[in-house]
């Protein structure tokens, strides 16, 4: 790798072990041909779906990875160590061949988005743009989202949960919980994004085979009411723990009940362009009233959540009668959200300058926590741990 002296080196993270692993390559990608190379040193880093990890300059061309393994033909494999080393093992030792300063996550799903990775690069001492681990499991956990946003108020649709135990023990343990429902029903996993898993339902016979299916993805299922008159509507918020601030609304238009991973990404007319690809109005054409609710919202789950970096915050509305539902948080958006900055002036590169410069900014002020603490309790055990007692 090419390294100039006096740059920053970001080391950008993608795919992973998740049911998400391909969305997160276009982001990878995306994020790799966006980021300004005069001014830092880059490292594609690239988790295969087993999780090895690898570099290879390659990995800026998405055809890399349209073929099974094919990257490998052009990857060497690593091993990312204490401060951001980067190793290769070279008979069986392991050699330095570089090392970052920042990790620019772009790993979207399971054990990219759930906090596995952020508590890794935690133990290693390594700067990165998404929220903490707390942060980053609360907000995958749609259920965990949901309970902890409607204790502060902030509106959520009518909903409930399954767990596997219940699911096991059948229909008659857990039919109540949406007795009182009103179809139809949208039934989703807890712990999952990009659309994966989620049917929407007009009868009995529906739903329970989308509880079903849901159950492939999770142990915990979610269902709710889906709201009528249906406006999609997402912001972006970027930030730290000091201050944040908001994108435009965008309004997305769906060609089914719900925003689908087909209407993701599998648009023919564009070219893997993910959440882009999808028709909109940026703004969207909503009340200034509306407007208002929604970022009050947006700023406040962001702060409740103790989130930092760029996320994206999905809401739902109902249009005839006016009312603003948040549906979910996403720590890692799908392209990091860049075309909900750019009525905002903020180029794809200059979104990552701030992602990264906020990022810093929180890592600086968390660095100033104790985290040692002397003490001489060790000296009251003997040397099988024993504790010695004064007479």
């Amino acid at each position: 790798m090419n390294k100039q002296k006096n740059k920053k080196t970001i080391g950008i993270i993608f795919g992973g072990k998740s049911v998400e692993h391909d969305i997160s390559i276009i982001t990878g990608v995306q994020t790799l041909n966006a980021i300004n190379k005069l001014k830092y040193n880059i490292v594609p880093i690239y988790i295969s779906k087993n999780g090895d990890w690898y570099t290879s300059n390659s990995f800026f061309d998405i055809t890399t990875f349209q073929k099974d393994d094919g990257y490998k033909k052009y990857a060497i494999k690593i091993q990312l160590g204490d401060g951001g080393k980067v190793y290769i093992d070279k008979n069986k030792k392991l050699k330095l061949i570089n090392k970052i300063d920042f990790a620019l996550l772009a790993t979207h799903g399971s054990y990219g988005e759930n906090g596995s990775l952020q508590g890794f690069l935690n133990m290693h001492n390594i700067a990165y743009s998404s929220p903490d681990v707390l942060s980053s499991a609360m907000c995958m956990s749609k259920l965990t989202t949901k309970l902890l946003l409607q204790s502060k108020n902030i509106s959520q649709v009518n909903f409930t949960y399954i767990t596997q135990n219940e699911y096991k023990k059948g229909y008659k343990t857990y039919k109540e919980k949406f007795t009182n429902f009103q179809m139809p029903l949208i039934v989703k996993p807890s712990n999952l994004g990009s659309s994966i898993g989620i049917t929407y339902c007009k009868n009995l016979k529906q739903l329970k085979n989308a509880i079903s299916f849901a159950f492939l993805f999770d142990t915990i299922v979610i269902i709710e009411e889906a709201v009528s008159n249906l406006k999609e509507v997402n912001i972006s918020v970027l930030g730290n723990s000091q201050h944040c601030e908001l994108s435009d609304i965008e309004e997305v238009f769906v060609k089914d009940n719900f925003l689908s991973f087909e209407n993701k990404y599998m648009n023919k007319e564009s070219s893997a362009k993910g959440m882009e690809n999808s028709l909109r109005n940026i703004p969207a054409k909503i009340s200034k009233e509306m407007e208002n609710t929604i970022k009050m919202y947006a700023e406040k789950a962001y702060t409740e959540l103790n989130c930092k970096g760029l996320i994206r915050i999905d809401f739902l509305i109902n249009n005839e009668e006016g009312k603003v539902y948040l549906n979910e948080l996403n720590t890692i958006p799908g392209s990091l959200s860049n075309y909900l900055w750019k009525t905002k002036k903020y180029s794809f590169s200059k979104l990552l300058d701030k992602l990264i410069a906020y990022s810093e900014e929180d890592k600086f002020l968390n660095d100033k926590k104790i985290i040692n603490f002397s003490t001489n309790v060790l000296k009251q055990f003997d040397n099988k741990g024993k504790l010695f007692i004064n007479k």
